[in-house]
Formats: C-alpha cells, structure tokens, sequence
C-alpha cells in the first residue's frame, strides 16, 4: 500500500481529490496538511475536516500549515470556489479538529520517520512543501517523488497569461520546491482540461445521483460549473486535483507527458507564475540540461471519470 501526505488549500476540486484518496483501497493517507490558496489557510482546514467527514472512511490528522505566501500577498480563488471555497452550500459542521502541530513540523516528523516510501500529493501552492524543504533538507529528501497539480503552458487566467493558480499564488515556493532536487510529476492544466476529463452536465447530474457522498462532491463545485455556465454558454465541470490525484494513483491513466528541466518565473507582470519547460540542452546552451519533472498534458478522459465514480459513489 502506497502512503502519502496531501497539502491542500481545500476548494471544491480538492474536496473531491480527498474524497478520492480517502476510498482509494490502494493508498494510505498518513496526513493532511493545509494552506492559503483558494481560501485562507483557516478556512482550508476546516474544509479538509468537512470532507474527511463525507468521506465516510478513516481520519487523517489534519495539520494547519502556513497563512500566507512565502514573498507576495495572499490571492485566492473565491470567485470559482465559492466565498467558503465549497460552492456556499452549507455542508454539517466537522466533528473531528485539527491537531495543534504545525504542518511544517509534521510533514518534518512524519517524513523523518518513514523509511524513504512517504509520497506528497500537492493540490494547492507549495508554501508548507517550500518551507520544510528549507528547515529540513536532509529529511526532506527522502520524499521519493512529489505529484504537484500545477503549471500550464500560455494558459489565459485574470492575472497572467501565463500562469496556473497553484504556482502563481507562490511561485518563491515553486521555485525552490523544482530546485530542491526531489522527482516531481507535474499535472498540469492541460491534462486537466483535454481528452474529455471535463464533467458534461448530464455527468454532473449522474454523479449526484451517486449517493450522499456523490452528492457532495458535485454540490460543493456548482459555483464551479455555474462559472462555466456564465461564461462560456454550458455547464462542465473540470477537476484539476482530482485529475491529479488520479495520474498519481493510476499512471496508466496519462495519455501525454513529456521530461523536462522545469523551473518557475517569479516575476513580472504578465509572466509570474510561469512554468518554464526546458526540454533539452541545446547547442548553444552552456549551462547543463538536468531534468528534474515529466510534465503531464494528457489522461484517458474517460478512464479518469470511471476511476472516480467507482471511489466517490456509495
């Protein structure tokens, strides 16, 4: 069984990805650990506790984390996710509370103790990853791999042309999270967004119909789809994080993907939070080419909807 720690800044998308991980009989959640991004870190914990909970299986402990960006200030992404970063809907309080050790110090500890098999599964920006990466290199290393949904390629959004949320919402963390040397696996918009990954409207409805768990992986998205309706003239759905976890779990999954030497632009005003590819060395270059990222653009759009119905639904 593979273990694995989730840092979260838990909107919608990433509610379902918990969910996902928490059903998935293949894997081990050891810890979720939380961070600003879609919601302020305080919000992002509550959220991760509220899904745990209509997960319906075991209890991770859940570690509050890092309030805010390593150098630049706070954005987030209410007006996709929701003022709650859960469509609004008003879900049932949490019973289970968040354990009083930082994030930072847990991932620490709980890497620190594992026997180099401990996987991170990233879904928000790398703030928490960037900082234990900082006070613990030595311990930090022994992450096998880390799969980071993240990065796009000329991706149009309201702040850059350029950039993906997750790393444009702290690309000083991306930056030292692709430098530190761990293998990473980076999923990004793209694979989310081709090859039929998005949810069509009548797929929406059959997953609510899924039970109650369904139900709350589609209602807490519906200002997600409800965006779509408004600016684009039809209701889907697309699921970064759960496309994500879903490429970490199945790696059969990924249609495309290339290796690249990849590094973060932190920078400018239309180009921070670029991811750059570097693909190879080329003769002019004399600096070394050394991958450090297979750059995922692609899945099996609909072997990823199946994937998920089968853990979401009751």
């Amino acid at each position: 069984m593979r273990k694995i720690i989730i840092d979260t800044d838990t909107g919608s998308d990433d509610a379902v990805a918990l969910v996902m991980a928490l059903r998935d009989p293949s894997v081990k959640v050891l810890a979720i650990t939380t961070v600003s991004g879609n919601v302020p870190m305080q919000q992002a914990t509550y959220n991760a506790l509220q899904t745990i909970d209509y997960a319906g299986t075991y209890k991770p402990p859940v570690y509050k984390g890092i309030a805010k960006p390593l150098l630049c200030e706070l954005e987030d992404a209410t007006q996709v996710h929701g003022k709650d970063g859960m469509g609004d809907v008003g879900f049932r309080a949490p019973v289970q509370q968040p354990e009083s050790e930082h994030a930072v110090d847990a991932l620490i500890r709980i890497i620190g103790a594992g026997g180099g098999d401990i996987e991170l599964v990233t879904i928000g920006p790398l703030t928490n990853i960037a900082v234990a990466m900082l006070q613990a290199p030595e311990v930090m290393k022994k992450v096998p791999r880390i799969t980071i949904m993240g990065g796009a390629n000329f991706y149009s959004n309201p702040h850059t042309p350029c950039a993906e949320f997750n790393i444009m919402a702290d690309p000083d963390s991306a930056f030292l999270v692709f430098n530190f040397g761990v293998p990473i696996t980076l999923v990004t918009l793209e694979a989310c967004q081709t090859n039929q990954a998005p949810l069509t409207d009548d797929e929406i409805t059959s997953f609510r119909a899924a039970g109650e768990t369904a139900a709350f992986c589609m209602d807490c998205n519906h200002t997600t789809y409800d965006l779509a309706q408004k600016v684009r003239g039809y209701r889907e759905l697309e699921l970064p994080d759960p496309v994500a976890y879903a490429v970490f779990s199945r790696p059969e999954l990924i249609k495309t993907s290339f290796t690249a030497q990849t590094s973060v632009e932190r920078g400018g005003t239309y180009t921070r939070g670029t991811t750059v590819f570097r693909k190879r060395k080329y003769f002019f270059e004399t600096e070394p080419y050394q991958p450090n990222s297979t750059i995922v653009t692609g899945v099996d759009g609909p072997a990823f909807k199946k994937f998920m119905y089968e853990l979401i639904k009751d």
